[in-house]
């Protein structure tokens, strides 16, 4: 799940897109998948955990070279 997550944001480029634009990606796509994935059964915490890393680093900019703050807690 998380690496089919991964496959999908590596297509996007996170630098060319805003702000908005990066949150409705996630919301619209990101978010559904593990609520598809996981609907008949319960998901793992560390994979929620894992999903939600890679979604806010998405968000902030992704870049792996470097850190970036979340403003927003």
């Amino acid at each position: 799940m998380v690496d089919k997550i991964r496959k999908k944001l590596s297509s996007w480029k996170g630098k060319c897109i805003s702000m908005a634009g990066r949150i409705t990606l996630i919301k619209a796509v990101i978010s559904s998948l593990p609520l598809y994935m996981f609907s008949p059964f319960k998901a793992p915490k560390a994979v929620c955990q894992e999903i939600n890393k890679i979604q806010r680093q998405f968000l902030w900019d992704w870049d792996q070279d470097r850190k970036k703050i979340a403003w927003v807690s």
